[in-house]
């Protein structure tokens, strides 16, 4: 039997209208690869892209807004957050399984385990 797994698709620009949007997608795509996580890039800007994309900003409410991230599995999207939430996340790292649980603190390993 054949395992789909999930994977975090990260929405992205191939022409950034600022530094700040540059760094932190290449910020981002540093992270994903640093933890060993299954991703794909989807350029928005691309027209190949178009109707994924308005799904993406759909699920999000973030028109136009880079970079997204999302957890793709089994065809099914679910938003995970902007750039600002995605670091959150990744600091929330350091928190311990039983604290983050207890406050329901949103980490890393807890959001992205599947993608791994």
């Amino acid at each position: 039997e054949f395992l789909v797994m999930a994977k975090v698709v990260a929405l992205i620009t191939s022409t950034p209208s600022n530094e700040v949007i540059k760094v932190n997608q290449r910020k981002l795509d540093g992270v994903l690869k640093a933890k060993g996580v299954r991703f794909e890039e989807v350029d928005g800007l691309l027209p190949e892209n178009k109707e994924l994309r308005s799904k993406l900003f759909d699920l999000s409410n973030l028109r136009g807004k880079y970079p997204q991230v999302f957890i793709e599995d089994g065809g099914e999207y679910e938003f995970v957050g902007d750039w600002d939430a995605f670091e959150a996340i990744v600091e929330n790292d350091t928190v311990s399984e039983t604290t983050a649980r207890m406050q329901g603190i949103k980490t890393f390993s807890s959001v992205f385990s599947k993608c791994m």
